[in-house]
């Protein structure tokens, strides 16, 4: 593994520990068992190791985007899809999801790419939507309003996942519950 993996690897792991404000790169350079210049040969600052955190789970995230979209594109997509293909995205991307909301009241960047996964997510629901309502498969509602209302839903249930994994896993029942309450 390269130097700056190691130091990215470290940093996810130290500020999912203990915050972004409490890690410092002295404890991540020894925690990483390097000195602390060799994190600033590869990073600027701090808040340079997050940006570069953000911007690969920015990028799984638009895989994730593009898989749904070429799903719809061919009419083969349902509202479980979507809901059950982010849970799996959350599952996978964990640490960095953890990250971004931690610090999505503390920087501009996480505060951008929360509104990213958002606008997102809410416009793959809309086409998701319409389409199951031209096909007759979702009955007609609004739109718009419900896809808010699915996104909270997923949000929500994220949350739980990350910070309350003891608690009753209930994804299946929302998806459910979700498809029980728009399909035809």
């Amino acid at each position: 593994m390269k130097t700056k993996d190691i130091i990215l690897a470290t940093a996810k792991e130290m500020i999912s520990e203990v915050g972004f404000h409490k890690a410092t790169t002295a404890n991540l350079a020894k925690m990483a068992n390097i000195s602390e210049g060799t994190i600033y040969r590869h990073f600027e600052s701090k808040e340079d190791i997050l940006l570069h955190i953000l911007d690969a789970l920015e990028e799984q995230f638009s895989y994730y985007i593009e898989a749904i979209r070429q799903k719809l594109d061919r009419e083969a997509c349902a509202l479980e899809e979507v809901m059950n293909e982010y849970f799996a995205f959350v599952e996978a991307n964990e640490i960095d999801m953890k990250i971004m909301l931690s610090t999505y009241g503390l920087l501009d960047s996480s505060k951008r790419l929360m509104a990213v996964f958002m606008k997102n997510l809410d416009l793959v629901l809309e086409d998701c939507i319409r389409q199951g309502i031209k096909k007759g498969t979702i009955r007609e509602i609004a739109v718009e309003e419900n896809a808010t209302v699915v996104m909270t839903i997923i949000f929500g249930l994220t949350r739980m996942q990350l910070y309350w994994p003891d608690r009753r896993d209930v994804r299946a029942e929302a998806v459910e519950f979700c498809r029980r309450s728009i399909l035809v």
